[in-house]
């Protein structure tokens, strides 16, 4: 069992480090020195204890700074204690409470794993090329120099790098001054703001870029390796200075640095990382082409940008004392993420997205009896990575502000927000400090509002009993592996017409509303509860709305979502839900089909194998699409707004995978004139591959392959990685895995678990999948270290197993490695959610083959 945490920052206050760091490209090494000036507090004691991982320290100097002049204290020993993470330095005489500064050298190494210093290959003119790179959060600073690695341990940096000349160098200020020396310089950055250590960023290697300011005169640049066309970052640049620009002005505090960089990096454990005034990414999330545009490719880096930007006042300026409150940064992110789009991008409606991917990834996830709740006691340094789980403390976390901006209103929650930086600027908080400034600005207690949906994990549902005037409403945790009568929530009702009292509080309780109609409560998806309604004819009259779009797109979407999740539990038959999309295959918006395909693929899940009901499925999902796909057809028109365009791609999509003919021949005949992926329509280019895989001719795997080797556009290679996952032919997918997913094989290996991703949900590529997890479990484990990307493979592969043969295949597998910190409570979730997908699958796969089998096209 790894060691419990021990917070440095009780015994040693860092107010400065003095960083010089020397990489090796070559040797994959670096040697440094760092000067860590700060205050001894607490008991006096013969020992400061410093993190440091995988370091070996080779000098130490201990300095007393005193009014009377500085004492060098004589240092006894020095020694690594690993299994902390800890370098400890013993000194002869006591240390007393007070100022001084610590000199340590030290070498290091460049390691693959994507985190503390590591490197990032490209080719460029037919050369391999590297940047070295850095990622510290949340504990890696510690691989690269000796410091207090806790967010609550901020301090100012000066950082020095000695690099090859000629060489593009960035860290998180401006550069001070450059020293040339032979083949090398020495470059002096801009003393940092006060900050924490996981922050602390630089990049260098071969890049170019391109730059901009904002109306209030920050320096805002985007940069990306010298493989990639440097037009591509224009986009991503743009939305950064409206973004830089948006933030300073809701918040009223001013973006505290001179300048703002962006770097598109070719590996990359993340899709992105707010490091102060250096902010690193994917090139997935930063990089696109202004010739072949994809609306959904600039949405998906316009909401990129946006979050990482928000933590720049959220997590940069204002941090959270300690992991357990990960959420400050994260959640709130998230929320604005959307906010800011939505006044930037008012035509996008991107509240439809937020309730349609955030809202239910949040909702799938937290009726599972092992989910952690928002706020998570940390106990283990290998726990604190498994707190970024992004159902969970992005997408719930966010949600449950959505309900606390709804139920106080904007004018409150601005103002609340802007009083919190005005106060902790520079600082570290507790979650009960946002809370002060939210209630003084909305006089509502949030405290006692917000504290239960933090400490407590889970979505309560909402039972809703109509008697006249009245709803008698009673609410229990809503889990499908266990039970819980205990746990209760005060919930905003957020209803469509006002209900008294608003807020609901207790097992049961009546409320009352005036008006014929019963309200819909919960009304846009943001309240975090799934709500019941009991009286047969209220539910027939919402289904009523929803078909004839009486109700807004919010409303439709909160409505699907609910009936969804109540079918898992056994409380809707899944046929019934199919049958009313069908009586709803006029619907106008996209987001709200997007709930349409969930429920298809649901039933895919719970059939998948049997020959006769996937074509018959797909039959049913080529017939629900063919209104919109006769009437929108392939071109996007001049007058498209984003809706419509991404209507047009959903229809697409459902009539390829319904091997619609009229479809599949466009499509092929598409591919076949193109001559390249990347040729290709941007926004389509996806279906159109797997299309040729599934369909075409043999030869398309071999072109595709060399494709994926040759191009630098991240956006291509996503096409051709759900494309090849596709195929059917289980010769395909040998050859694939053999290509790309071994040692040294031709996919990045940021992107393996992608690739095992896609072929877990293809029940022909399944079994080899799985097997090839089996087989490189060790492999991946020194590939990744200690980052976030193991829980991954724990996701993806419980994610399509529906049957009793692969429940005890994946228990099997993952019950040895229970004991892991890092891993146990997403394994714990993954037993419950196949469980309970095995048990939803023999309650419904008979009539849900019945069902495919009585539809006539």
């Amino acid at each position: 069992m790894s060691q419990r945490v021990t917070r440095l920052y009780e015994q040693f206050q860092p107010e400065n480090y003095n960083l010089h760091l020397v990489p090796d490209r070559e040797a994959m090494t670096f040697v440094g020195s760092v000067t860590i000036a700060g205050k001894k507090v607490g008991r006096p004691s013969n020992r400061l204890t410093f993190h440091q991982k995988g370091m070996k320290i080779t000098e130490v100097k201990v300095v007393k700074r005193d009014k009377q002049g500085d004492v060098v204290l004589e240092v006894e020993r020095v020694n690594n204690q690993n299994s902390f993470d800890e370098v400890r330095i013993h000194t002869k005489e006591k240390v007393f409470p007070g100022q001084y500064s610590v000199t340590l050298t030290f070498e290091g190494k460049i390691t693959k794993p994507m985190h503390g210093i590591y490197p990032c290959y490209f080719k460029h003119d037919g050369k391999e090329k590297m940047l070295i790179a850095t990622q510290f959060e949340s504990h890696h600073a510690r691989e690269a120099f000796p410091c207090i690695d806790e967010p609550e341990a901020k301090a100012t940096f000066d950082l020095s790098l000695t690099i090859p000349a000629g060489e593009t160098v960035l860290a998180n200020t401006p550069i001070k001054s450059e020293e040339q020396a032979e083949k090398l310089t020495k470059t002096v950055f801009e003393t940092t703001p006060r900050m924490s250590t996981y922050l602390l960023a630089f990049v260098y290697g071969e890049m170019h870029g391109v730059e901009a300011k904002t109306k209030y005169g920050t320096l805002v640049r985007s940069w990306a390796t010298v493989a990639q066309p440097k037009q591509h970052l224009k986009f991503a640049n743009d939305e950064a200075v409206s973004y830089l620009e948006f933030f300073a002005d809701y918040f009223q505090t001013p973006f505290p640095l001179p300048k703002l960089d962006q770097v598109a990096l070719p590996d990359f454990d993340s899709l992105a990382m707010e490091n102060w005034g250096l902010v690193t990414y994917r090139e997935i999330g930063l990089l696109a082409d202004p010739d072949n545009r994809s609306l959904s490719g600039e949405q998906l880096i316009s909401i990129v940008v946006a979050h990482e930007l928000s933590h720049q006042w959220f997590g940069n300026l204002v941090t959270m004392r300690w992991w357990d409150d990960l959420w400050l940064n994260e959640s709130f992110a998230s929320i604005m993420e959307n906010l800011a789009p939505d006044r930037l991008h008012p035509d996008w409606e991107q509240w439809e997205e937020f309730v349609s991917r955030r809202v239910l990834s949040a909702a799938q996830r937290d009726i599972y009896k092992d989910v952690q709740p928002v706020g998570v006691h940390v106990r283990y340094p290998d726990e604190i990575s498994t707190l970024f789980d992004p159902a969970i403390v992005y997408a719930k976390g966010a949600r449950l502000l959505k309900m606390l901006y709804d139920y106080i209103g904007e004018e409150a929650f601005r103002n609340g927000l802007q009083e919190y930086f005005k106060k902790h600027a520079y600082g570290n908080t507790e979650r009960d400090d946002l809370w002060d400034a939210l209630s003084a600005s909305s006089h509502h207690d949030i405290k006692k509002l917000m504290t239960p949906w933090l400490q407590q994990p889970g979505t309560p549902l909402v039972r809703v009993k109509r008697d006249g005037q009245k709803l008698e409403l009673s609410q229990q945790r809503f889990l499908m592996d266990g039970e819980d009568k205990e746990s209760l929530w005060p919930i905003p009702l957020l209803a469509s017409i006002p209900v008294t009292p608003d807020v609901f509080e207790g097992q049961e309780a009546a409320v009352t509303f005036e008006g014929a109609a019963a309200p819909q409560l919960n009304v846009h998806g943001n309240s975090h509860f799934i709500t019941a309604y009991q009286n047969p004819e209220d539910v027939k009259a919402l289904d009523a709305k929803l078909a004839d779009h009486s109700i807004d797109s919010l409303s439709r979407l909160s409505l699907l979502t609910d009936k969804l999740l109540l079918a898992r539990a056994g409380q809707y038959a899944l046929t019934d839900i199919l049958e009313l999309i069908r009586a709803c295959d006029q619907e106008p918006r996209e987001a709200v089909w997007s709930i349409f395909s969930l429920a298809v693929s649901q039933a895919q899940l719970l059939t998948d194998g049997d020959k006769p009901t996937d074509a018959r499925l797909r039959d049913f999902q080529a017939q629900l699409a063919r209104y919109w796909y006769e009437k929108l057809g392939w071109e996007d028109q001049a007058e498209d707004d984003p809706n419509t365009k991404h209507l047009r791609t959903i229809v697409l999509s459902l009539s390829l995978g319904g091997e619609y003919q009229p479809a599949v021949e466009r499509a092929l005949e598409m591919f076949g004139k193109a001559g390249s992926v990347a040729d290709l329509p941007a926004e389509q280019r996806l279906m159109i591959a797997r299309t040729a895989v599934r369909l075409g001719k043999p030869e398309v795997i071999d072109q595709l392959m060399t494709e994926y080797a040759a191009t630098h556009n991240p956006d291509v290679q996503q096409a051709i990685t759900v494309a090849l996952c596709s195929s059917r032919d289980t010769d395909v997918i040998k050859k694939v895995i053999d290509w790309g997913m071994r040692p040294d094989g031709a996919i990045r290996q940021q992107d393996i678990d992608q690739w095992f991703a896609y072929m877990m949900r293809n029940y022909y590529s399944r079994d080899l999948a799985w097997q090839w997890l089996g087989e490189s479990w060790k492999y991946l484990t020194g590939l990744f270290g200690g980052g976030k990307h193991m829980e991954y493979f724990i996701w993806y592969g419980s994610g399509p197993l529906s049957t009793p043969e692969w429940e005890k295949s994946f228990h099997d597998f993952f019950t040895p490695l229970l004991d892991e910190p890092g891993l146990q409570r997403n394994i714990q979730i993954a037993f419950g959610e196949i469980a309970t997908r095995v048990a939803w699958r023999q309650r419904e796969e008979a009539s849900l083959k019945k069902y495919f089998a009585s539809l006539k096209n």
